[in-house]
């Protein structure tokens, strides 16, 4: 049986993650970057599994190849593709262009924008092969700016207990997915609607994203009262809107945009998780400030299409800079 041929668009943190998962467990891994990023690529990258605190370097094979344009995609043939970029890089008529290049291979979304399922759809991806995922790890260019002690420099990755990647989509295609990642280690399961759950995960959190920032990324800043009102009233207007789409949200998360939970989650998450949680969430977020901004833009788009309250996103979308 030969091996699973895979393209990964984008190497970035969690691109290279997923590549050295699907690499360990037997396909070729090719990635499509920027050109400016093809030898960056072609060179791989070192990468380091957070445990409580450990360290442990993983084997990180080259990839396969390394391609940057939809051209030399065309030219190639895959079984799967994954996006492993943010949704503000989902942009038409590349989209469209990749979407035709790839062909018959069964496409897995694992951009976090609630809107970029029907984005592809509209690219000309057949619904029958496109499987959404959504991400779980939490994976970094490491050592930090500003943490020198933030392990080997390279792409860290910290995989929560009990948390596997999740995937919806066709059975068929879903499970070859999942099947791929799984013969690589990577803790991935179904669920029944993808969708669905990463629109009010992400809508919710990007809410609170733009307060923190707006508290000059300090968890204990936001934990006051007054800035935690304003991340709770924007995040529950943000559910207000998704359930429009989604239906009912899920319990856990109309119970963590109260503010008591929520408190309690700003002092406890940062003696939880073993990296620095502050510089990670600055560092990373203000990296992908533009796709936070378009999430919210969006949501607040919604909210006024449906005649619902958007005051409260407003609000905090106010208050950060426009990227």
């Amino acid at each position: 049986m030969s091996a699973l041929e895979v393209l990964v668009v984008g190497a970035g943190a969690v691109g290279q993650v997923y590549g050295h998962h699907l690499a360990r467990g037997g396909a070729n891994v090719t990635f499509y970057v920027r050109e400016r990023y093809r030898a960056e690529a072609a060179r791989g990258a070192a990468l380091t599994h957070l445990r409580s605190r450990k360290r442990r370097q993983l084997h990180a094979p080259r990839p396969t190849a390394v391609v940057c344009s939809a051209e030399e995609v065309a030219a190639r043939r895959f079984d799967q593709v994954y996006l492993a970029i943010p949704s503000t890089g989902l942009a038409r008529p590349w989209l469209d262009a990749l979407v035709s290049a790839v062909g018959d291979a069964v496409l897995v979304c694992l951009t976090p924008s609630p809107g970029d399922r029907e984005l592809l759809l509209a690219a000309g991806a057949a619904p029958q092969r496109l499987v959404s995922g959504l991400l779980s790890i939490v994976a970094y260019q490491a050592p930090l700016v500003g943490q020198p002690d933030d392990g080997p420099e390279g792409t860290t990755v910290w995989y929560p207990p009990g948390s596997p990647c999740l995937f919806s989509g066709p059975a068929e295609a879903r499970d070859a997915v999942i099947a791929a990642l799984r013969a690589g280690k990577l803790p991935a399961g179904a669920h029944a609607d993808v969708p669905a759950k990463g629109a009010f995960l992400s809508s919710t959190f990007m809410a609170i994203l733009l307060a923190l920032e707006s508290c000059g990324w300090s968890l204990r800043e936001l934990a006051r009262p007054a800035s935690l009102e304003a991340a709770c009233a924007g995040a529950r207007q943000a559910i207000a809107i998704t359930a429009q789409s989604f239906g009912r949200a899920p319990l856990g998360v109309r119970l963590a945009v109260r503010p008591l939970p929520l408190r309690i989650v700003l002092r406890v998450a940062p003696h939880v998780v073993p990296f620095p949680l502050e510089p990670y969430l600055r560092i990373h977020f203000t990296k992908v400030g533009a796709q936070t901004r378009h999430i919210v833009r969006r949501t607040i788009e919604r909210g006024r299409a449906a005649g619902l309250q958007v005051s409260a996103l407003e609000a905090l979308l106010a208050k950060v800079p426009a990227s």
